[in-house]
């Protein structure tokens, strides 16, 4: 009985990690062929791993990591944060304009606001999520340790969606403190940009890094060549200079600042 059970989770493991691959690939507009010559293994075999049947070997998922530029965690099949416990943790986080399903249970995962900050941006799958991290961040900007946040990104290989962010949101603050706010909103969102300024210059002394950002992509899938093509094209400056594929502009990130009206942050 344990042996067919461990056969079982096993060929479920298989199936899981091959629907991740494949969705993947799918989202880049690349064909089996075109993946199978990066991992140096023939269509075929690509084939089988999506579908299931054979595995990854390590140094292939390495590869796999690399060109797109995941977290060894996009394979874990363990339970983790749906969107719908995201979205209520920032909620609760300053992101008042989100919708709070009051039929979920809070996440004690998400309880600590930098870790409900990394799960979305991990997550990277709701735009509106990713730009409530804005109200999130300045509401809680002498709460979070961002060396620490950023380390786990660079850890993650994910710290281009780290300088995205960043960037998104100082040109936010930016834009919103143009209008001319109160003044009490703008000694908010002045000492915010103050504090994510001076972190971003020491994280990113060079400004933005050259010559080795992997391509990743946030937001809504790519699903063909044509969708690819049409987002590289109308992406905003922050998100070509940190090549960063989505349809997120940083009017979304200003929006989501007004909408949780975050100058009324403690």
């Amino acid at each position: 009985m344990i042996s067919r059970l461990n056969i079982r989770a096993a060929h479920h493991q298989r199936a899981f990690i091959g629907k991740r691959l494949r969705d993947l690939r799918k989202g880049r507009g690349l064909s089996q062929g075109d993946l199978g010559k990066v991992l140096g293994i023939p269509q075929s075999t690509l084939s089988e791993i999506e579908l299931g049947k054979t595995s990854l070997a390590a140094e292939q998922l390495i590869q796999v990591l690399k060109a797109f530029n995941v977290p060894v965690s996009h394979f874990d099949q363990s339970p983790g944060e749906t969107s719908g416990t995201i979205q209520k943790a920032l909620a609760g986080h300053g992101a008042s304009h989100l919708v709070d399903d009051h039929n979920l249970l809070p996440s004690e995962n998400l309880v600590r606001v930098d870790v409900a900050v990394r799960e979305a941006l991990v997550a990277g799958e709701s735009a509106r999520e990713l730009a409530a991290l804005a109200p999130v961040i300045i509401g809680h900007v002498g709460q979070i340790n961002f060396h620490r946040l950023y380390a786990q990104f660079k850890d993650y290989n994910l710290e281009t969606r780290y300088g995205w962010l960043l960037d998104n949101i100082l040109e936010a603050i930016k834009s919103t403190l143009e209008n001319k706010p109160p003044r009490k909103q703008a000694l908010v969102l002045a000492k915010a940009a103050s504090v994510l300024r001076d972190h971003r210059n020491r994280v990113f002394p060079n400004g933005v890094p050259t010559g080795s950002l992997h391509e990743d992509y946030l937001g809504t899938p790519i699903l063909s060549p044509k969708t690819r093509a049409e987002i590289d094209r109308n992406r905003s400056q922050v998100s070509r200079e940190w090549n960063i594929l989505t349809t997120i502009p940083i009017e979304d990130f200003v929006r989501a600042i007004q909408e949780a009206h975050v100058p009324q942050a403690g």
